[in-house]
């Protein structure tokens, strides 16, 4: 379960043909995926990809993939988006009928599993591993984990044998250089700060250097000061169809053998040609955002970090220890290098402050799970109380029905379900409920806590019926592992919300703050109705007084303009200056991904109760609206299907390819001849 290098031979794909064996290697992120998928197709090996956007040979003997793009595959009983998505569209049928095929894959890989913790993510990863089907065998990897030995006694819990192998042994040890006294003697035409401890670095032979930096802004910042301060004897050469791919200012700096990293790159310009030359020893120097430590499989021989914080959401934030472990694990190249240098610069984050996470499971629940397993009957309360005692915590999760569950439906005046909503209700001020005064249950409603709980939740933002009941609205909700759901729920009860305009509104669910420009992110008619339905409410993980968390203005407006008007390069010029290239591919991808995971999705089933006593006329609306809200939800799918139409999900894009010259191995010295590292060393 933690970092290793002993156990690599039990993870290769040769080593699974030769025993018949089928596994899904999954990682954090898409560009992960990719990553690996080439470079193990590039030894001549059967590997397939699955990763949203991307379904490449699913009957491989091994898949890489990013988890909730395989979500389905795995968990016991579940209706799953990610594989349905695919038949409907009519392409890769293969990984549907083996999703159907019961122990279709023998072997689960849970790269990065740390991962656990994050966010926005972390349920998605926590509920997987409560879901999955015992037969399959689990494994999971991760060089920044403190507690594996939690993580084994959790999966134990499961019912699973479960046992940490460790090595505290790194391939490539590493060691920490004050930059600071590298810089003396050095060209006086170097004036920046960081432009000196990188040419202090290469004139010692410690280059090429990864610099982390904060921002993008100052990622590229940085790297245009260093083509333009560093001298160089030997450029870099680019093929026409690589300078076409990376652009005129991207090119001027690869030229000079330096590059900037980001999530504002495209794709061929990340993968296709700055971590290719980077891998090959071409680029002295990379300056890449914080993202890139958990991103791609990426190192040079040296690691330097130029901030201790970056700023988020108007706040400073401290780079966390274990993201520091993640970022000085770049530093040394496994088979290139004997040793790997952490450059280290005044107050600049050292070594000691590196430490691995003590792990623990994120805020938000994997609601997906828990509302899965309603659909196929059973009370709520038990069913949810059963799960809720398989999480990853010592602490248990209360669904919040604990006391109630024990009264009988009619026993209480309130007719509420829940123990959050009796003592909310008891101890409202404003408007109280008549039926509290002489109630029979008044003091036990006293004591129950009116914090916030699970089924609380999901009866305030209409998942859940007053009966504790799936309503449409929910299920539409647990087709999906996130939040999209809720949006999308809110957006098809109202009638005056055209399909065809959702279609293209839903990119706004994961545009964040990249595309609204100078306007607030929480604009658009789908942030209208997500407002109206869910009241502002806020639910870690989901909502955001009434968002999803992700939600941004304006990613439609780019969608629209690239799907219908075919306007790429105007959408380009009339980009913010918060986003780039990659984000408006990111976008696609997100949105594309969302259209599939839609298409496939199943019809609405659920019928609605009727509540006793309640008046004909409001039962029969109603119904009515359930009724109206599932021939929307299929008119939704029936568009997204239509709108992917030849929408190509079994390709990668083609990547420019390294010249020979391009291959070959470069001296970073700054001098021909290097001096000693510093006096007296």
């Amino acid at each position: 379960m933690d970092d290793f290098s002993g156990l690599q031979k039990l993870m290769l794909p040769d080593a699974w043909q030769a025993q018949a064996i089928t596994g899904l290697f999954t990682v954090p992120t898409r560009a992960l995926a990719n990553d690996k998928y080439a470079e193990w197709k590039a030894r001549g090996w059967r590997v397939g990809i699955t990763t949203g956007d991307v379904t490449i040979d699913p009957g491989a003997p091994v898949v890489v993939a990013t988890l909730e793009a395989v979500q389905g595959l795995l968990t016991r009983g579940t209706d799953s988006a990610a594989n349905e998505g695919e038949d409907i569209a009519g392409k890769n049928v293969e990984s549907v009928k083996r999703a159907r095929e019961p122990q279709a894959y023998q072997l689960l890989v849970i790269d990065e599993y740390q991962w656990i913790a994050d966010e926005h993510r972390g349920n998605h990863y926590e509920g997987v591993i409560v879901a999955l089907d015992p037969a399959v065998q689990l494994l999971m990897l991760s060089g920044a984990v403190a507690n594996p030995e939690e993580v084994a006694s959790w999966l134990q819990r499961l019912g699973r044998k479960a046992e940490v192998v460790r090595t505290l042994v790194r391939p490539v040890p590493l060691e920490e250089v004050d930059v600071d006294d590298l810089v003396r003697g050095l060209p006086k035409s170097i004036e920046g700060f960081w432009s000196k401890r990188v040419a202090g670095a290469l004139r010692e032979g410690l280059g090429p250097v990864l610099v982390f930096a904060p921002h993008r802004q100052d990622a590229e910042r940085l790297a245009k000061q260093f083509a333009r301060e560093l001298p160089l004897s030997n450029p870099l050469t680019l093929t026409a169809e690589q300078e076409m791919v990376c652009g005129p200012q991207l090119t001027r700096l690869l030229r000079q053998r330096v590059a900037y990293h980001h999530s504002g790159l495209t794709y061929a310009q990340r993968a296709g040609v700055i971590e290719p030359l980077a891998k090959a020893g071409q680029l002295r120097a990379v300056v890449a955002t914080l993202g890139l430590a958990a991103g791609i499989n990426f190192s040079l021989r040296s690691v330097m970090i130029t901030a201790a914080s970056y700023r988020f959401d108007q706040l400073e934030h401290e780079i966390a220890p274990h993201d520091l472990l993640q970022m000085i694990g770049r530093a040394g190249r496994r088979g290139m290098d004997e040793v790997g240098y952490v450059l280290c610069s005044g107050s600049m984050p050292r070594m000691r402050r590196a430490a691995p996470l003590r792990l623990k499971r994120a805020e938000a629940l994997p609601w997906a799970i828990l509302l899965r397993e309603l659909k196929k009957g059973g009370r709520t309360e038990e069913i949810a109380a059963r799960v809720a005692a398989r999480f990853f915590t010592d602490d248990p999760i209360v669904p919040g029905a604990e006391i109630t569950a024990a009264r009988e439906a009619g026993e209480l005046p309130c007719r509420l379900r829940t123990d959050t909503g009796r003592a909310r209700l008891v101890r409202r001020v404003r408007e109280p409920f008549p039926g509290c005064a002489d109630c029979g249950w008044r003091e036990e409603c006293f004591q129950l806590s009116p914090e916030p709980t699970l089924l609380w939740q999901w009866q305030r933002c209409g998942v859940l019926d007053r009966e504790l009941a799936l309503t449409p609205r929910g299920e539409i909700v647990a087709a999906f592992l996130g939040p999209e759901g809720l949006a999308l729920a809110a957006a098809l009860e109202d009638r005056r919300y055209p399909v065809a305009d959702l279609i293209f509104d839903c990119a706004n669910l994961f545009a964040g703050d990249r595309f609204a420009g100078t306007n607030p992110r929480r604009l658009g008619r789908l942030a209208a109705v997500c407002e109206r339905a869910y009241r502002r409410l806020t639910i870690e993980g989901y909502l955001v007084e009434g968002l999803p968390p992700q939600y941004g203005f304006g990613g439609s407006d780019v969608v629209h303009a690239l799907v219908v008007d075919g306007e790429r390069a105007r959408v380009i010029a009339a980009m913010p200056d918060a986003a780039g290239r990659g984000d408006i591919d990111r976008l696609m991808t997100e949105w594309r991904s969302l259209l599939r995971q839609i298409a496939g999705a199943p019809p609405i089933t659920v019928a609605v109760n009727d509540t006793p006593g309640a008046a004909s006329a409001a039962a029969t609306r109603a119904k009515e609206s359930a009724s109206y809200l599932a021939e929307r939800w299929d008119e939704l799918r029936l568009l997204a299907r239509q709108t992917l139409g030849g929408a190509k999900a079994d390709t990668l894009p083609e990547l420019p390819a390294l010249t020979v010259e391009q291959r070959r191995p470069v001296n970073h010295h700054f001098f021909k001849t290097a001096p000693a590292v510093a006096a007296g060393r």
